[in-house]
């Protein structure tokens, strides 16, 4: 009897794609219940170790609008059979910073920090996209604003007790890497240190 191929998964970092088109998949949802005991895991691995795939994994555990999806993509998977009671309990916001596109000076930097991640933002709220039903009559105070815009959504689902938002930052450090090694130390400095725009950002994700 001829065996069944299985197709290698390489660069494929969509969970749902690699689970339903039927590709290898070297079960680790066993660490989910291990990342539960921390509120802001942080995973330093070299490139092509999947941690892209992770981001997208827990995005799909916990999405409250997967919750339909959970037996089709978790079936046959250690959370699957060992659910953490926090599956599909959250809305998903996922932030990719190797879009963001490098610059020398922090003005151009913010500029385009605003342009890449407002969008996602304000995406998260509007149009066809699953959560509007959350966000009827909602506006943002200064649009264009990543860091502002985030705070308001923030602000609402605190205020109206909406279901928790859990954020997604992958490559978090890529174009920060790309400034130490474009820019040097300098710009590096004013970014990451004092009230630079991408502190602020992470200070309204902290508080």
């Amino acid at each position: 009897m001829r065996q069944a191929e299985i197709t290698i998964p390489y660069a494929i970092a969509d969970f749902a794609i690699l689970r339903e088109g039927g590709y290898y998949y070297v079960d680790k949802t066993r660490y989910i219940p291990l990342l539960e005991r921390y509120s802001a895991p942080v995973f330093l691995r070299p490139r092509r170790f999947g941690k892209s795939l992770l981001v997208s994994t827990l995005a799909y555990y916990y999405d409250i609008n997967e919750a339909g999806r959970f037996d089709s993509l978790f079936g046959g998977t250690y959370i699957g059979s060992h659910p953490t009671g926090e599956q599909n309990k959250y809305m998903v916001m996922r932030f990719d910073f190797s879009k963001l596109v490098v610059a020398d000076n922090i003005e151009d930097l913010e500029k385009n920090f605003n342009a890449m991640m407002s969008p996602v933002i304000k995406g998260f709220v509007e149009g066809s996209t699953r959560y509007v039903r959350y966000f009827k009559h909602f506006r943002f105070g200064n649009e264009g604003n990543a860091t502002e815009m985030l705070n308001d959504i923030l602000a609402k689902v605190a205020s109206e007790k909406l279901p928790p938002l859990y954020i997604l930052i992958d490559e978090y450090d890529n174009f920060t890497n790309q400034l130490l090694t474009t820019f040097k130390d300098p710009l590096y400095e004013r970014v990451t240190t004092g009230d630079s725009f991408l502190r602020t950002f992470f200070k309204v994700i902290k508080s």
